[in-house]
């Protein structure tokens, strides 16, 4: 339900925003991102680091599940995923790819960019059929 300036009192937001009757939209405009729930997608920061530099989003989406949150943060199953052949059909072990999106991030950004979100997609669709 959008809402427009004529219809909306000071008054009424917090009813209006305890009913979710707001869009993304009008609580962007009209404040209110506090109330109720907003999500984001799982890889969304993947996303924007890859679209800031495109090979550490390749690197980070190359080496997934594999740091860990104690130290040593960077262990031997690391080293292990970024040297690995994914599957038989594409042979491109994950280093290459890394090299890749490095040498076509290096002609003119948007190459890189291109085949950095196209991994991510190609990943998410491997990860969500296991």
């Amino acid at each position: 339900m959008a809402l427009d300036n004529n219809s909306l009192y000071t008054s009424d937001i917090p009813t209006h925003l305890d009913a979710s009757n707001w869009t993304l939209y009008d609580k962007v405009t009209y404040g209110g991102l506090g109330y109720g729930s907003f999500s984001l997608p799982q890889n969304f920061f993947v996303i924007i680091i890859t679209c800031i530099f495109p090979p550490l989003g390749q690197i980070i989406t190359t080496l997934g599940d594999t740091i860990t949150q104690d130290p040593p943060f960077f262990t031997w199953d690391c080293l292990n995923a970024i040297f690995k052949t994914e599957s038989d059909i594409n042979k491109n072990s994950n280093f290459t790819k890394i090299i890749y999106s490095f040498l076509l991030t290096c002609l003119f950004y948007v190459p890189g960019l291109v085949y950095v979100l196209g991994n991510i997609v190609e990943s998410d669709n491997i990860k969500s059929k296991k």
